[in-house]
């Protein structure tokens, strides 16, 4: 029982970490200010890999260091200023994407199929909140906010969640082969 706890604190500090590293990996669109992000796909792994309940407690780990002022967002930042700025609402949907995305492919299985079905259901859990904080925030009405923070990166992210399929898929066969996956973790 030990054990399995001290795992999943570990688990859990590992993929904030990596969250950490993939939301440096940032190419910034000129008419937004949400950037382009790898954070996602750490995200999306988070999910994939670990129980409903350790995903949740990973990222919310990543936002708790962000508000702390950890430089852990994009652009090497931290600090409650940007948790209530107008991408503030992308960052604290993080937890819930993981755990969406864990939840469901506990439900469904896994696969990679599923696992695409799992991380487009967090997606537009994302937008819908991102977008509505974007717009409170900024005052700017939805279209203009969907035109914004969601159609640019509606190819890049179908990308993201077809690259995190494969992976989750790969290292999910890896890791349960090796013993490492599977319901105790």
């Amino acid at each position: 029982m030990r054990h399995q706890k001290v795992t999943r604190m570990v688990l859990a500090a590992m993929f904030a970490a990596i969250t950490a590293v993939a939301s440096q990996i940032i190419f910034p669109l000129g008419f937004t200010p949400v950037p382009f992000s790898c954070a996602m796909i750490a995200i999306y792994l988070c999910g994939a890999l670990l129980d409903p309940r350790t995903a949740f407690f990973s990222q919310l780990a990543y936002l708790l260091a962000g508000a702390a002022g950890a430089p852990v967002f994009s652009y090497f930042s931290g600090g409650l200023h940007k948790l209530a700025g107008p991408t503030g609402g992308y960052l604290f949907v993080y937890p819930l994407m993981a755990l969406a995305v864990s939840a469901v492919t506990r439900r469904w299985g896994r696969g990679f199929f599923k696992y695409c079905a799992a991380m487009t259901m967090a997606l537009a859990l994302c937008y819908a909140v991102g977008t509505a904080w974007f717009m409170f925030v900024s005052g700017t009405g939805l279209a203009a906010s969907l035109v914004a923070c969601v159609a640019p990166f509606v190819p890049m992210d179908a990308v993201k969640i077809l690259l995190s399929a494969a992976l989750a898929s790969a290292l999910s066969r890896a890791l349960g082969k090796a013993r490492l996956l599977g319901t105790n973790i």
